[in-house]
């Protein structure tokens, strides 16, 4: 629902109606999903050998979050047996969601126009094709 050029949408976690141009959190819900983020990044910078399990039992986070903190690069510090996999190619990766080799490919691409190579939805389009020609 738009209110002049405000945005009213529900709250992902509690489902309460709120208004903010770019998030999906309401105001608490946000201030408390970045203290479990500062949390689990705080108890990974001075307990660097940590593992996820750790972390997560420490932090009082669930595994999946912990993984979408370095899946999105926030985390400087990574626990130690933390494993992503490109989702293109499967190449085991320290952080995102696809390996330096694939974005390269991705950002080379000649059907993407210049224009929109900066455009994740645009790229997206065409990691089924990188996959097909890799097999």
């Amino acid at each position: 629902m738009e209110v002049g050029r405000t945005v009213l949408k529900n709250c992902k976690q509690c489902n309460k109606v709120f208004a903010h141009p770019t998030r999906h959190l309401c105001e608490d819900c946000y201030k408390e999903a970045q203290a479990q983020f500062e949390r689990v990044r705080e108890y990974l910078e001075e307990n660097r050998g940590a593992t996820v399990a750790e972390v997560a039992e420490e932090t009082d986070t669930d595994v999946e979050v912990i993984y979408e903190y370095i899946k999105e690069g926030r985390l400087t510090v990574v626990p130690k047996d933390a494993e992503l996999r490109c989702q293109i190619c499967g190449t085991k990766i320290a952080s995102g969601r696809v390996c330096a080799v694939c974005r390269a490919e991705l950002s080379d691409d000649p059907r993407i126009p210049p224009s929109q190579q900066g455009d994740k939805d645009t790229r997206m389009r065409y990691l089924d094709a990188i996959r097909r020609k890799r097999r």
